[in-house]
């Protein structure tokens, strides 16, 4: 009887040890999947206050002026260093189908934004922004489709994990 009663207790601690490693490793998913829904969030809203301060940027633009200049091509850079950001997010498998769409959606505002940096240094180094003038809207227009679904994402995304 003792020998079926020590048996069956390490049974059951085995059992424990076993229930208590799988709740760590789904614990530990848990927090992943936390940490880049937080992610997201936050830079997809820091994306929307570097597009705000670059917006404004391009309304005061003049090539002519350093400071205006300057001013402009830190507000790409902040932008483009944001959307790199995204584009090094890990998510999980449960995340993928997100996670996909979110980068290249970024991935392609990034090449829009680098390319109406590479304008703007142009018209800097020119002195002529009829380039820059000709181009801007366009490249702003598409960059704003792309933009709008990064939003649209990072909001289905946080849904989903709070629904989870």
């Amino acid at each position: 009887m003792k020998k079926s009663m020590t048996g069956l207790l390490a049974v059951f601690l085995v059992m424990a040890m076993f229930v208590t490693a799988l709740s760590g490793c789904n614990m530990e998913l848990h927090n992943r999947n936390d940490q880049y829904v937080s992610d997201v969030k936050k830079l997809v809203n820091e994306s929307v206050n570097f597009t705000r301060k670059l917006r404004q940027q391009d309304e005061a633009f003049d090539c002519k002026d350093s400071e205006k200049l300057r001013g402009y091509l830190l507000a790409a850079d902040d932008l483009i260093n944001t959307l790199e950001k995204i584009q090094k997010l890990r998510p999980s498998d449960e995340f993928d189908e997100y996670d996909d769409r979110l980068k290249a959606d970024s991935r392609t505002a990034l090449t829009l934004i680098s390319q109406i940096k590479a304008m703007v240094v142009y018209a800097g180094e020119n002195g002529d922004d009829s380039i820059y003038k000709r181009e801007r809207e366009d490249y702003f227009s598409d960059y704003y489709k792309h933009y709008d679904n990064m939003k649209n994402i990072s909001s289905e995304i946080q849904t989903y994990w709070r629904n989870a």
